[in-house]
């Protein structure tokens, strides 16, 4: 597993968003969501996967109309005391999306 300024390294060098899924975990119950980034739009550019696991709070906008970027994407570890919102996903440059997070996993 990496951490979390590691996570972040690949996120500002990676904005091409190729998919979002999110899905239900039925062992745990709760959603989690994947990312497919790349650093271009370019036809067999390196993709990265991320699995984002117990997502919640889940926000988006702006999507679609052609070439969806991510711009300035950063997760913050949140001292929260809640249990299931350890990390924070943003979008700092549009707020295009955001959620909370409990943990996470490169695929």
């Amino acid at each position: 597993m990496i951490d979390v300024p590691k996570l972040n390294e690949l996120l500002v060098a990676n904005s091409c968003l190729h998919a979002i899924s999110i899905q239900l975990n039925m062992d745990e119950m709760a959603y989690d969501l994947f990312l497919s980034i790349s650093a271009c739009e370019k036809i067999g550019a390196e993709i990265v996967r991320i699995r984002f696991i117990d997502i919640s709070q889940f926000a988006s906008r702006d999507f679609g109309g052609g070439l969806t970027q991510l711009m300035h994407m950063n997760v913050d570890k949140l001292d929260s005391g809640f249990d299931r919102m350890r990390y924070e996903f943003s979008e700092l440059e549009d707020k295009k999306l955001s959620f909370y997070f409990t943990s996470f996993s490169i695929v």
